[in-house]
């Protein structure tokens, strides 16, 4: 089932003429990347990570999969899908208010294909909001009680998630990425804290003005892997970004 669903999303971020005449607005890409240092399984890992973000009417929706390269497992499936309906949208009531633009209600599904014949799956629900900022960029938070299919607890997820577009001289730049806090009653162990930071320079407008080529790094730190307690991945990993 999971790997169906993988291909669904593959073959829908990938069509981007019938997508535009569905959504206000589409945004996908392409990452590869490679680091050492990971904790469990194979130390050295290459990725490929494909992300799809839309807009439509009353909402917006973010997903990606992760194709990761392990000596232990081989080819490993990770992926997540957050869709988010506005509220103010629904209503037709202008929500914002000072820093706020608007307020969501989000839904969310965490999925892996590993460890092979006990892969999991969790599932989020809660609010969302998208932040009014003084400079260009998005900012978004979401707060969801979170089941995981093996716990039998439900906790909390709270995700920060940002995109900040910034120059330094004639060099254009990107500063992403998220920040996931799961409480104990989540993760069934400790709270853990995963984060991704990614600085990405504009490779492409060096290069001719090609739109959409960067290259950097992602820093990825996970604290109390897994909710155990005093394991944490800390790696640097090279990062290509290519959008389409």
């Amino acid at each position: 089932m999971f790997k169906q669903s993988v291909f669904a999303i593959l073959i829908f971020s990938a069509s981007g003429t019938h997508a535009d005449s569905l959504f206000e607005w589409t945004a996908s890409n392409i990452q590869l990347l490679h680091g050492s240092g990971f904790k469990f399984g194979s130390n050295d890992r290459s990725t490929i990570t494909i992300e799809h973000a839309n807009a439509w009417r009353y909402g917006d929706n973010f997903m990606f999969i992760d194709i990761v390269q392990r000596d232990d497992v081989g080819v490993a499936l990770y992926g997540e899908w957050y869709p988010r309906l506005s509220l103010g949208r629904v209503f037709g009531k202008d929500l914002s208010n000072g820093i706020f633009k608007d307020v969501f209600l989000v839904g969310g599904l965490n999925a892996s294909s590993e460890p092979d014949g006990d892969a999991f799956k969790s599932y989020l629900l809660g609010i969302g909001t998208s932040f009014q900022l003084p400079v260009p960029g998005i900012f978004d938070l979401n707060i969801m009680a979170q089941k995981h299919d093996q716990v039998s607890t439900t906790g909390i997820q709270i995700t920060p998630s940002w995109s900040i577009p910034f120059e330094m001289g004639r060099f254009k730049f990107r500063f992403d990425g998220f920040l996931d806090w799961v409480s104990s009653s989540s993760s069934g162990g400790r709270p853990f804290i995963l984060a991704q930071p990614q600085l990405l320079l504009d490779v492409g407008q060096l290069v001719g003005n090609t739109k959409g080529i960067y290259l950097g790094i992602e820093y990825f730190y996970w604290r109390n892997k897994f909710g155990i307690d005093g394991i944490h991945d800390q790696a640097v990993q090279a990062m290509l970004k290519i959008d389409f």
